[in-house]
């Protein structure tokens, strides 16, 4: 984004986009390819809202998608898996950083469901 760019956010469709900074997004962020929270490829996603980018007289309207599950979901999960693909220990069950992966993963599901039951 140049520096003559002006970018803000707009209400939207969804929970909105609290707290995300328009002019520290990245094109693919922008068009929806990665999450605007976290910026992991999407595989699944949930509306976030709307931002709007002022270039001179054009604006226009984004919409931002998010993980879903939510970021700490999926980046937990990736991070368990990607550990386990390399790893030998994983395999015969005798990794500690592999058990405290899935651990964290295990917690952070958790918390997604008591969040959504609430």
């Amino acid at each position: 984004m140049k520096r003559s760019e002006l970018a803000t956010t707009a209400p939207g469709p969804g929970p909105g986009p609290a707290g995300i900074d328009p002019a520290a997004l990245t094109r693919e962020q922008l068009h929806g390819w990665r999450c605007a929270l976290c910026g992991t490829l999407l595989t699944g996603d949930r509306p976030l809202g709307t931002v709007t980018l002022s270039r001179g007289p054009t604006l226009t309207i984004y919409p931002l998608w998010a993980c879903d599950p939510n970021c700490a979901t999926e980046n937990a999960w990736r991070a368990a898996v990607t550990h386990a693909a390399g790893c030998e220990a994983c395999r015969t069950g005798e990794c500690e950083t592999g058990q405290r992966l899935l651990d964290a993963y295990a917690t952070a599901i958790r918390q997604e469901h008591a969040e959504g039951a609430g």
